[in-house]
């Protein structure tokens, strides 16, 4: 449980440093990955998580030059499939990657701003709770 607060607490101040400055620190990865680490540990070692890690970022990998994905975004996935798994990595990605879309449409259309990139850490980390708590009440 406190591995797991720790764990959305950085992801949140992630995602402040991606609204702020469209940057995602690399020690801030690298703590979310200790607390994968150590998470995966405490649960015995289940294969899911480790497919968690490569699935969702080779996803995001083939999407990376044609729609704007930054580096940080595929490590952040990373540390995202380490902690959560491939099933859970991959509805969190998928719902942050249409989230983040409906979004930046939203800001060309509706409001008329030229925008290239949306961040998406912070549609990752509404996701991450989301699961975080559904996990808590079904699970």
């Amino acid at each position: 449980m406190l591995i797991e607060i720790l764990f959305l607490l950085v992801l949140c101040i992630i995602s402040v440093s991606d609204i702020k400055y469209r940057r995602i620190p690399n020690y801030l990865i690298i703590i979310m990955a200790i607390f994968g680490i150590i998470s995966l540990f405490a649960e015995g070692f289940p294969q899911e998580r480790i497919i968690g890690c490569i699935f969702p970022a080779i996803v995001l990998w083939a999407f990376k030059k044609r729609h704007h994905i930054g580096f940080g975004d595929i490590k952040l996935t990373i540390v995202i499939g380490l902690y959560y798994g491939y099933l859970q990595s991959s509805v969190i990605l998928i719902c942050a990657l249409l989230l983040a879309a409906c979004y930046g449409q939203f800001l060309k259309r509706i409001k008329h701003w030229e925008i290239k990139t949306v961040p998406l850490a912070p549609f990752v980390c509404v996701f991450c709770l989301l699961v975080s708590i559904l996990r808590k009440i079904f699970f």
